[in-house]
């Protein structure tokens, strides 16, 4: 998972928060570890599990989204992905061929995480969510049937199937092609799509935050804008689809290499849905 930008958020002061939890909790027959962050201040509190993006992550590659939700009056729970840490099971990628199975696995540990903290006393069990980037945006619609899930956000998420996704990665991700080819190249996609997150996030209640760089080659963002309007519009307007212009896949500017800010924004979302917390306004700019 790419390192997000973060700059844009206000930190709070962590004078009085508890030290971290180190937990394990079972899913589909292995045992996850993690650690469970509090925020200083008079619970109980929101709480938030934190997703993985591709690849064999551990709670160290959340790091940043740790810092994020805590500073923001956040319990937080990050996690080692089954197979990698010290977490137990075997490590698999996702490909399109085993995306519905595996999507569904890691989507059970998500809803697992989730749960575990709805049993935590701290915690208010009514506000929890699930938060990640890049490849998290499929995992997190799989779980959200699965546990009380209140709310989501997904950094660079997908809302396209997982063939869509990996057949446009192979012409623009490593490549100079023009972006404004997008549309007639996705037109001759007529391969198997694996997982799609359309069906998961329509039969859900949770409200989700999706923040989209315009600029992605690693996902087909004007696709994925267009399938969450569309989806938005029948499902009792549950989606904020945050869209910055010339963001690349990790929400920096993909040609100055400049942070985006999209601290301020969220913020708002998460008070206006119900699950913020004790959160001051963010800077409009790092």
């Amino acid at each position: 998972m790419t390192y997000f930008n973060l700059s844009a958020l206000v930190l709070l002061s962590l004078q009085g928060a508890p030290a971290p939890r180190q937990v394990t909790f079972e899913s589909q027959g292995v045992t996850l570890a993690g650690e469970i962050t509090y925020p200083a201040g008079q619970e109980p509190f929101p709480a938030v599990a934190l997703v993985h993006g591709s690849g064999p992550a551990t709670r160290a590659d959340n790091a940043p989204l740790v810092t994020l939700f805590r500073d923001l009056g956040f319990v937080v729970l990050a996690y080692d992905k089954r197979g990698t840490g010290a977490s137990g099971g075997a490590y698999r990628g996702v490909g399109v061929r085993n995306s519905d199975s595996m999507i569904a696995l890691l989507g059970a540990d998500a809803a697992a995480a989730a749960r575990l903290l709805a049993g935590d006393p701290r915690v208010d069990a009514t506000r929890i969510g699930l938060a990640g980037g890049s490849q998290a945006g499929w995992v997190i619609a799989a779980a959200l049937s699965s546990a009380p899930i209140r709310f989501f956000v997904a950094l660079s998420g997908p809302a396209v199937s997982v063939g869509e996704e990996m057949y446009f990665s192979r012409y623009f991700e490593e490549t100079d092609r023009p972006l404004g080819q997008v549309d007639s190249i996705m037109a001759l996609f007529e391969g198997a799509t694996g997982y799609d997150p359309l069906d998961d996030l329509r039969r859900s209640g949770a409200v989700g935050f999706y923040v989209l760089g315009g600029l992605d080659r690693s996902v087909p963002t004007s696709r994925s804008v267009t399938r969450l309007h569309q989806l938005d519009s029948t499902a009792g307007h549950r989606f904020t689809v945050l869209l910055l212009p010339t963001g690349n896949h990790g929400l920096f500017d993909a040609r100055s290499g400049a942070p985006l800010p999209f601290g301020s924004e969220l913020v708002a979302w998460l008070h206006r849905v119900g699950v913020g917390t004790r959160v001051r306004d963010a800077p409009s700019a790092p």
